[in-house]
């Protein structure tokens, strides 16, 4: 197997939060050992503690890569895996996820001159039927899953490396890139991808008003 790349980006602030949390509740189910009535209420808080803790570390530190021709990936902790052949695009965009009390924001991380904003590779089943209409949405990896729903396969923090194996395996599909991502990661796209007719720039105006701006 090649490489596997992790599919989250904060991965230890996660990891510690469901610890805390699992051990609160384990913590409380002790307390109810000695003071609540009967004792299967603290032997289930405990349980329920230690699998909080533990359970959700599978997702968060789920990775996906390629296997040959199959490329292996987790949802929700759960294994999946799909032939290259049948991936039918790849939105990138910006990697987006869920913040304690803010909910979705982009992820950043720091550059020379300030926060940088992660990017996002989208994995879809559907090729172009009609995807282009859609795209204006998909400037968030958290949107275009909503947009596709069922056509969702995966997503993960892009790594141009993972970008170059899924050009170079038998996907056949197009390269959806939003507008801001690729002027901000330009020179890796240009190498990794080249001029192709496979890469589709996009920005947040909507396929049937530029038409009509034509």
């Amino acid at each position: 197997m090649k490489r596997r790349y992790f599919q989250n980006y904060r991965r230890r602030p996660n990891m510690a939060l469901f610890l805390v949390l699992g051990g609160i509740l384990a913590a409380a189910g002790v307390f109810g050992l000695f003071f609540v009535q009967p004792l299967a209420w603290g032997i289930a808080a405990i349980v329920a503690g230690v699998l909080l803790a533990a359970l959700p570390q599978i997702a968060v530190f789920a990775r996906c890569g390629f296997k040959g021709e199959t490329f292996v990936y987790r949802r929700l902790g759960v294994p999946g895996r799909i032939p290259a052949r049948n991936i039918g695009a790849a939105v990138l965009c910006i990697f987006d996820e869920y913040r304690q009390w803010k909910g979705f924001q982009p992820a950043t991380f720091a550059g020379k001159n300030g926060p940088v904003t992660l990017p996002a590779i989208v994995l879809l089943r559907r090729g172009d039927e009609g995807i282009e209409d859609e795209l204006d949405l998909c400037d968030t990896r958290t949107a275009a899953r909503a947009v596709f729903g069922k056509d969702y396969i995966v997503s993960a923090p892009l790594d141009f490396d993972l970008l170059r194996e899924l050009k170079e395996s038998a996907f056949a599909g197009k390269f959806y890139i939003s507008e801001y991502i690729y002027e901000l990661y330009k020179p890796g796209f240009e190498e990794v991808l080249g001029e192709s007719d496979r890469v589709v720039v996009y920005d947040r105006i909507p396929k049937k008003v530029k038409g009509r701006l034509r």
